[in-house]
């Protein structure tokens, strides 16, 4: 009876408010009936409700933690079911019954290191199979995804040079292919190697317009003295084209460190190799000679000079390697994983730094809802910029998953995903957003499908000609104008699990 007394009068502190509460002096011998009281009696929420004022009143011991970890484990909450097992086996680490709970809480939870670092220490009949043994093969994966892009050619090519410009362009990314080959590859307890090949292959397009004076015979007048030959100089407009391929290889590797306290290292590297044809514009100016008027008296003709501007453009094979090195550090806090991540880069001839900090979090306790929330500064030279991520995952059924993700700031020469990710297009990332579908096919096969849209700049070139006010000089100077577009990826990807 006043077991009940104790324990209704801290409902009702509860729900009055926390100085309540914390009026409520709890004893050891008054956890300790109730919590295992309510632990026979499998109520779940009762013995996390005690247990976590009991902590708050610095009674801590090993039945106490026991009951805890595997109330939260009951409820399938299994983030803070690990803590409170994993402090458990520090009071007694010779329980059979905890480490089996600890090792499939690790499983739950998505912590393979951890759990074998843990089967490692049981006695061989207790291990769990379920995990690859080391030296295997851990996962194969596959993706491969097609980009259909809005940017395929000008809306308006008849303003591509602007007003009063003499050459105007535009280098247009159209549809785009990807692929994407994954393995995962067990060293040790400890370390797990990530490797990944993928090949991207750009259509593009390179839009450009000219124009020139050119001369034109207009008419030719008999005189008394020969023939005259009469010019007019009309602003002719050329429009002109070229299509062709970027194509691009990438390798990536990376190494999972599992170290004490629950941190993870994770060191990365990324390969990029760029190959496309350059095309080239230039224009000189020719002096050329036309005829100006023919005099029959001595039967000449008489020509004069004018300028003429050719323009001539070159194709040339081009080819680059980029590189970026990565290292994440992150650690698990119950139902948060803090994550510190950090890399260097020399994308497209410039230098980039970036910092990172994540923070990714469980309410209910597993996968069933999570979310990740992500802060990156930027820098390339003197640009530097703030990028934001939030991503939002669900259990929508027993076999299915579904995430949700939005990207802000420009991802331009950036990357994601601790690098293995890279933005190294030309073009300027406003905003990505996009959701992924994972479906659970058996034990070892694993579909997705994955989908992107982006908000992009393409940026156009174009040359203006203004005369100084002094010298009267012509000069030309180059101007530039980002159009917007959208592009929209569709990927469908395949994971073996051995």
């Amino acid at each position: 009876m006043k077991n009940n007394l104790i324990f209704f009068l801290i409902m009702l502190a509860i729900l009055t408010g926390a100085s309540s509460m914390a009026a409520i002096k709890l004893d050891f011998t008054t956890v300790d009936l109730l919590t295992y009281r309510y632990y026979q009696e499998t109520k779940w929420d009762s013995v996390i409700l005690i247990g976590k004022q009991a902590l708050r009143q610095d009674i801590d011991y090993y039945y106490l933690r026991v009951r805890l970890g595997i109330s939260y484990f009951k409820k399938a909450e299994y983030f803070p079911a690990t803590t409170h097992l994993k402090k458990a086996r520090q009071f007694n680490s010779g329980d059979p019954v905890i480490e089996n709970y600890l090792y499939q809480a690790y499983i739950y939870t998505n912590r393979p290191e951890e759990a074998r670092l843990l089967r490692a220490a049981m006695p061989p009949e207790e291990q769990d199979t379920t995990l690859s043994k080391i030296g295997f093969l851990e996962q194969v994966h596959f993706e491969t995804g097609y980009t259909i892009s809005s940017d395929r050619s000008p809306k308006n090519l008849a303003t591509l040079m602007e007003q009063d410009s003499i050459y105007g362009e535009q280098d247009l990314y159209g549809n785009s292919f990807y692929s994407n080959l994954g393995l995962k590859l067990r060293v040790s307890n400890r370390i797990c190697l990530s490797l990944a090949y993928n090949y991207l292959n750009f259509s593009k397009t390179k839009y450009i317009q000219y124009g020139r004076g050119e001369d034109h015979l207009q008419s030719i007048t008999d005189t008394v003295w020969g023939r005259n030959y009469n010019y007019t100089f009309p602003w002719v407009i050329y429009d002109t084209s070229f299509n062709y391929h970027v194509s691009q290889h990438e390798a990536y590797l990376s190494a999972t460190i599992a170290l004490p306290w629950g941190l993870k290292v994770i060191p990365a590297f990324h390969w990029v190799h760029v190959g496309y044809n350059m095309i080239n514009p230039d224009f000189r100016r020719d002096t050329v000679q036309d005829t100006a008027y023919y005099t029959s008296y001595d039967a000449t003709y008489h020509t004069f000079p004018f300028s003429r501007i050719i323009y001539t453009f070159d194709r040339k094979d081009t080819s680059f390697n980029n590189y970026l090195a990565a290292l994440q550090i992150s650690k698990d806090l119950g139902r948060f994983n803090l994550s510190l991540s950090g890399s260097w880069s020399n994308l497209n001839g410039k230098k980039q730094k970036q910092v990172g900090i994540s923070l990714t979090y469980y309410p209910l306790g597993n996968f069933d809802f999570y979310g990740t929330t992500t802060a990156t500064g930027f820098l390339q030279g003197k640009n530097k910029r703030l990028l934001l991520s939030q991503v939002l995952g669900t259990k929508i059924t027993t076999w299915m998953w579904g995430e949700a993700n939005f990207y802000y700031g420009d991802y331009t020469n950036a990357n994601i995903f601790n690098g293995s990710v890279v933005y190294n297009n030309s073009d300027i990332i406003n905003y990505r957003g996009g959701a992924t579908m994972v479906f659970l096919v058996g034990k070892h096969i694993q579909l997705s499908l994955i989908y992107q849209y982006l908000r992009k700049e393409s940026q156009q070139i174009y040359y203006t000609k203004t005369e100084d006010t002094y010298t009267h000089a012509i000069k030309e100077i180059k101007q530039t104008k980002n159009n917007p577009y959208n592009s929209n990826t569709l990927i469908g990807g395949i994971t073996w699990k051995l």
